[in-house]
């Protein structure tokens, strides 16, 4: 690594604050959880907040998902905003830029004693580094940024504090709307534009088309006129399913597949199964509309986009054509493909489910004795192997997707440190030429085992950078262990 650090570097990602603030997200069990995550994430910053490594002060890089806006429900009234939006009423404020900034507030108002601690440690002469993540992508909105950097600001400076010193104060915090990036050390992204059921088309315009398209018809407007995001599946997952079935826990969805979620219905009874049905169809319905919206390439989006990852390449001195490159190795959201979406919402299964059945009613009607049976089975057999092969595709991690980008990504940018967030999995991948991928996995894990991970760039006796993946552990980084 040829950078001499100016100052240490800290990752952590999946924070997911605010995560708690929806029907169920305040049982017993999970607040306890809740406790710990803030007790630790608190005592964290307070530590490097007095404790510096050569003298150097420290960069914190928060690598995406800080803020669960996805997670959080808030109905208008709670908000105390008025309208007559039967959207925000049945399923809590959308994602405009306005409903974005009292979610923001209401988050900081939850976790206040983690945003004082991390206001302190700015105010130490510290900076923040913000990577939007695919569970926070409202930090799109300048609005919402200038409410984070504000609270912070007042939470340790003061309302009375002079204007020179609360503008030091938001100089050392930075917003990174794709990737943080140090040429010769380090690239730092979230991931979630490997993950077709977390990624945008256009990350850097992440909002529902609006106007004319490229072949001048009249776009669809946003399923809520006020959200404005361009929903992933999983945002719509969580509107429109998981906050409205206050025992279902959303963290299902990362390891669960169509037999487990038909055990879970089946055990919910008659009434909770017509009731998971209704919302299981609103998710459908909903999805449906949103790819009916996204039809077709949106020039104002496009453009918009572009025109950003210019501002980009300048700000980073890298090439377009990088950028371009980069941007090409995103997953296509599952939004944009009608079959991916199918998938996505198990109806695939469904499909091949009903048609097992009936090609083996067919044989059973025109085959005679044994034959009967045996064509039965076979078909049965037959698609059970079909749909065990699809499963391969469908079923792929998001740590897996991950990981096959990071040598691509070697190949276009000059960094032989390379951090990812996103799969909650703490991973350390050697690639080749000496170059080294880390995944920081999420602080927030319910698996003490895997919580409070971070990565650590500090030099070496010799002054060169050295990177280490640590937990914290009774007040201390210590090294983690993958075994």
């Amino acid at each position: 690594m040829g950078k001499t650090l100016d100052k240490n570097i800290l990752v952590i990602s999946d924070l997911h604050l605010g995560e708690d603030l929806r029907p169920g997200g305040a049982n017993v069990s999970y607040l306890r959880h809740l406790v710990a995550l803030e007790r630790e994430l608190e005592k964290f910053l307070v530590h490097y907040t007095a404790t510096r490594l050569g003298d150097r002060p420290w960069r914190l890089v928060v690598n995406g998902d800080m803020v669960d806006f996805m997670s959080v429900m808030i109905l208008p009234e709670d908000a105390h905003i008025h309208d007559d939006d039967d959207e925000d009423r049945l399923y809590g404020l959308g994602f405009s830029e306005r409903q974005s900034q009292k979610k923001m507030e209401r988050v900081i108002a939850r976790h206040q004693g983690v945003f004082k601690r991390l206001g302190e440690f700015v105010a130490a002469g510290n900076e923040l580094v913000i990577v939007v993540g695919n569970h926070d992508v409202e930090f799109h909105y300048p609005q919402v940024q200038r409410t984070l950097v504000e609270w912070l600001s007042g939470l340790t400076l003061g309302i009375g504090a002079d204007d020179g010193a609360r503008e030091a104060f938001a100089q050392r915090i930075e917003f990174c709307p794709w990737f943080y990036y140090k040429e010769d050390l380090i690239y730092i992204e979230h991931g979630h534009q490997y993950d077709e059921y977390c990624s945008f088309d256009y990350l850097l315009h992440p909002v529902h088309p609006v106007g004319i398209n490229q072949v001048g018809q009249v776009n669809h407007p946003p399923i809520n006129k006020k959200s404005r995001i361009a929903l992933s599946v999983a945002h719509a997952g969580m509107r429109y399913f998981a906050n409205q079935i206050p025992d279902y826990d959303p963290h299902n969805a990362e390891h669960w597949g169509f037999s487990d979620y038909m055990k879970w219905a089946w055990a919910q009874g008659l009434r909770g199964c017509v009731r998971l049905a209704y919302f299981y169809g609103l998710l459908v319905w909903r999805l449906v509309e949103l790819w009916y919206s996204l039809r077709g390439v949106e020039t104002e989006r496009r453009l918009l986009h572009h025109e950003r990852l210019l501002a980009l390449s300048a700000h980073w001195k890298m090439s377009e054509e990088k950028l371009l490159a980069l941007d090409k190795l995103r997953r296509e959201p599952v939004t944009r493909r009608f079959w991916k979406l199918l998938a996505a919402l198990f109806i695939d299964r469904m499909l091949l489910g009903i048609a097992a059945l009936v090609t083996a009613g067919v044989l059973v009607g025109q085959l005679h004795g044994l034959w009967k049976a045996v064509g039965a089975l076979a078909t049965l057999v037959a698609f059970a192997c079909i749909n065990q092969a699809m499963n391969h595709v469908r079923l792929e991690s998001s740590a897996t997707k991950l990981r096959a980008t990071t040598s691509l990504i070697q190949s276009l940018v000059c960094a032989p440190l390379i951090v990812f967030g996103h799969s909650h999995t703490p991973e350390i991948v050697q690639l080749k030429g000496g170059a080294t991928y880390f995944n920081t996995g999420t602080w927030a894990s319910d698996d003490a085992k895997l919580a409070f991970t971070h990565l650590m760039v500090i030099s070496d006796e010799n002054g060169a950078p050295k990177a280490e993946l640590k937990q914290w552990r009774d007040g201390a980084s210590a090294p983690y262990s993958l075994t």
